[in-house]
């Protein structure tokens, strides 16, 4: 087996155990158990379990980080934004609903880090405080730094949320349950904006 295609079963079966079990009880051992691959290679390959956990954080982090690029500022400028945040919305919960465990993942580990490190996704991802002062120059100018991080996190924790509960199987996979979650969000956003 190459190094590539190693690396990827390995993070992969990370991803899949700690979606299922969650990170407190994940070991470096249920990996090589899982995976069938001699713990002194896999330790070559990530040399620790925090290395192999950043990671396999990454691999989505990436993808979510290219949906928050592709935000249409140019609707936020025009003050569309409600219109250029559906786009992000729609953009950012299929991307999660498709990455299932990995999303799962990502976010038990997004939690791991706030808790260790006191991490900010906010402060690491500089496209949200570019939308951010976007969206300060067409909303009233009374909102604040701390009411338009409130506005996104709103936005992008809330679709997660509902996100991790349709790959849960708690809601249906489906259009009218997106739209509905839309019409709950657009619905907090326009309430935020006033």
């Amino acid at each position: 087996m190459k190094r590539e295609e190693a690396e990827r079963i390995i993070m992969d079966t990370t991803m899949k155990i700690i979606a299922k079990n969650g990170l407190a009880s994940f070991s470096m051992r249920q990996i090589t158990d899982e995976c069938g691959i001699n713990e002194s290679l896999m330790y070559r390959y990530f040399e620790t379990k925090e290395n192999l956990l950043k990671q396999c954080y990454e691999v989505l982090y990436q993808k979510i980080i290219a949906v928050h690029k592709d935000v249409d500022v140019d609707k936020l400028r025009r003050g569309e934004v409600i219109e250029a945040f559906h786009k992000m919305y729609i953009e950012m919960i299929n991307l999660l609903i498709s990455e299932d465990y990995r999303t799962l993942f990502y976010y038990e580990y997004c939690e791991y880090l706030n808790i260790k490190t006191e991490h900010d996704v906010f402060e690491k991802n500089t496209v949200l405080k570019d939308i951010m002062n976007e969206l300060k120059v067409v909303v009233p100018s009374t909102i604040t730094d701390e009411e338009g991080r409130i506005l996104i996190y709103y936005l992008v924790d809330m679709t997660s949320c509902f996100a991790k509960r349709i790959i849960r199987k708690n809601l249906p996979n489906n259009d009218e349950t997106k739209e509905y979650i839309w019409r709950i969000l657009q619905a907090g956003i326009t309430n935020l904006m006033k």
